[in-house]
């Protein structure tokens, strides 16, 4: 049963006007429904978009490098996500799940992974890894300009900082990131640490105890 953790009042770039936005652990099934209903239509349409584009392509473009471009480019990179499945298996998999509510709209939504290490320096201590983080399609600028609202990821990133901290990990985090979100961590002071190549080959990024400080100190939040 999702528990209110904390609220925000948040300015809508869409509306010109504040709404409150509660923090929640734990999705209920009205949520997950909303997310299935609400989120995935607009997400199906822009997928069959790119699929178009991507045979518009010449056969000598027709790579799974351009097909991520695409996604990429229509805002939609985790397109394959089923939050509904991810839901399901989080309990007995020693993950949990975060929402952003905007009284009943699913705002954001993200699933932590705790039991990993760093890689950072000095390797090896305790993190929360942040396993998958997303916004619904209406607050991706590639989707919607303006958006309804914005720093949404940046809140769920400093809750993933606060819940590190209350576990005693000092705000280490640490996630594998989506190509087009690859410059905002950078922007909010996570260590680049590579392309992973046993993960998809995407790239990984974390927070250390000191960019976690800065990185809540500076007002990211």
């Amino acid at each position: 049963m999702a528990s209110i953790l904390e609220s925000f009042v948040i300015e809508s770039q869409e509306y010109g006007k504040s709404f409150r936005i509660d923090l929640v652990e734990g999705l209920d099934e009205d949520h997950i429904k909303y997310i299935d209903d609400q989120w995935m239509p607009p997400i199906k349409r822009l997928y069959n978009k790119a699929i178009l584009h991507y045979f518009t392509q010449p056969l000598a473009l027709q790579t799974d490098a351009t097909f991520v471009e695409i996604l990429g480019k229509l805002g939609i990179p985790d397109q394959h996500w089923n939050w509904r499945r991810k839901c399901g298996v989080a309990p007995g998999a020693n993950r949990k799940v975060y929402g952003l509510l905007n009284a009943d709209h699913v705002e954001a939504a993200m699933m932590l992974l705790f039991g990993k290490s760093t890689r950072g320096t000095p390797a090896g201590l305790p993190i929360v890894y942040v396993d998958y983080i997303a916004v619904a399609p209406w607050n991706r600028r590639a989707i919607q300009d303006p958006e309804r609202f914005r720093k949404l990821g940046t809140v769920m990133l400093g809750t993933a900082v606060a819940v590190s901290r209350t576990l005693g990990l000092d705000g280490r985090c640490g996630l594998h990131s989506l190509q087009t979100s690859e410059g905002f961590y950078r922007r909010i002071g996570m260590k680049d640490l590579d392309i992973d190549p046993t993960y998809h080959n995407l790239r990984y990024f974390e927070f250390d105890a000191n960019s976690a400080s800065t990185f809540v100190k500076t007002g990211a939040l």
